[in-house]
This record gives structure tokens, C-alpha cells and sequence, in this order.
């Protein structure tokens, strides 16, 4: 089941207006990406196996052409004509392209980990009122009115002691 990485990149925005539905889409996420890397993970592996199937068999098939043409060769020899025979190649090719989507996915698994941890820090901040904007906003008219206040409450206090 293949996953488009694109689209889950785009999944690990968060939207601090909508902290409940994040929470509650989190788990999922996590699950399809932790299974699209399985799946990714397990294909590279396999390919890896395949790969040196192919080499096996080519480094036999070498020697025996070898052997039947009755020349002598060395380790270098057939070592060099399985790297450059197309088999070995194409088995290569798929295996590098196997093993960056699997870490792709990993990446992309350890990013939903860490939004993870930055959904109950996002909680934190709400509970704490750090989204809400304040009823009554400070200008210059409160300010001043404030600081009167202030004065007005030191002048008080003044006046009392002595």
C-alpha cells in the first residue's frame, strides 16, 4: 500500500484552532505511515536478498564461462564482471530505490513522533490560555489610565505613613 509522501507531509502542520481534531487524527496517522514503512522496509530488504541472488548467480556463471573457455581469472576478475553485467545493475537500480523510500518513510515516521510529543505541548499552551486573546487589549488610554492608578495607589500609601 503505497503512501504518497507529499500528502502526509503536508499532515504534520498542526492547527492550534483545532488542537481536538489533531489529537484525534494523530493516532491514525501514525499507524498508516508506521505500516507504509513496514511494507517499505520489508520490499528493500527483500530486494536487497535478491540482489545477491543475482550476484551469486552471475559470479557462478562467470567462473563457468571462465572455466570453459579454460583461461585463468581471478577474484578481481569475476568480481569486476558482476558489477558491470546488466542483471547486476537493474537489481541494484531497484534495490537504492527501494531502500530511499523506506527512508523516506522513516523520516517521515520520526517527524509524526516528534508532532507527537508537540500536540500535548500544544495542549499544554491551551490549558495555560496562551491561544486566547485577551477581552480587554492595552492602548494608550488604558495605559495611561493604569499607570495613574498606580501613582494615585503609591500616593495613597504615602500619605497613610505619614
Amino acid at each position: 500500500m503505497p503512501i504518497d509522501i507529499d500528502e502526509f507531509r503536508n499532515y504534520l502542520k498542526i492547527d492550534k484552532h483545532a488542537l481536538d481534531q489533531e489529537l484525534e487524527e494523530q493516532p491514525m496517522l501514525f499507524f498508516k505511515i508506521s505500516e507504509a514503512y513496514i511494507e517499505a522496509a520489508a520490499e528493500r530488504d527483500m530486494l536487497k536478498e535478491q540482489m545477491a541472488t543475482v550476484d551469486a548467480k552471475l559470479d557462478s556463471k562467470v567462473r563457468q564461462a571462465f572455466d570453459t573457455a579454460d583461461e585463468k581469472y581471478t577474484e578481481a576478475m569475476v568480481k569486476n564482471s558482476v558489477q558491470t553485467d546488466k542483471k547486476h545493475e537493474d537489481a541494484v537500480t531497484k534495490y537504492f530505490e527501494a531502500k530511499k523510500q523506506a527512508d523516506l518513510l522513516l523520516a517521515l515516521k520520526e517527524a509524526f513522533q516528534s508532532r507527537a510529543y508537540m500536540l500535548k505541548d500544544m495542549c499544554s499552551l491551551y490549558t495555560a490560555n496562551y491561544f486566547e486573546e485577551s477581552s480587554v487589549r492595552a492602548d494608550a488610554r488604558t495605559d495611561r489610565a493604569t499607570y495613574r492608578m498606580g501613582r494615585e495607589r503609591i500616593a495613597t500609601a504615602r500619605s497613610q505613613r505619614e
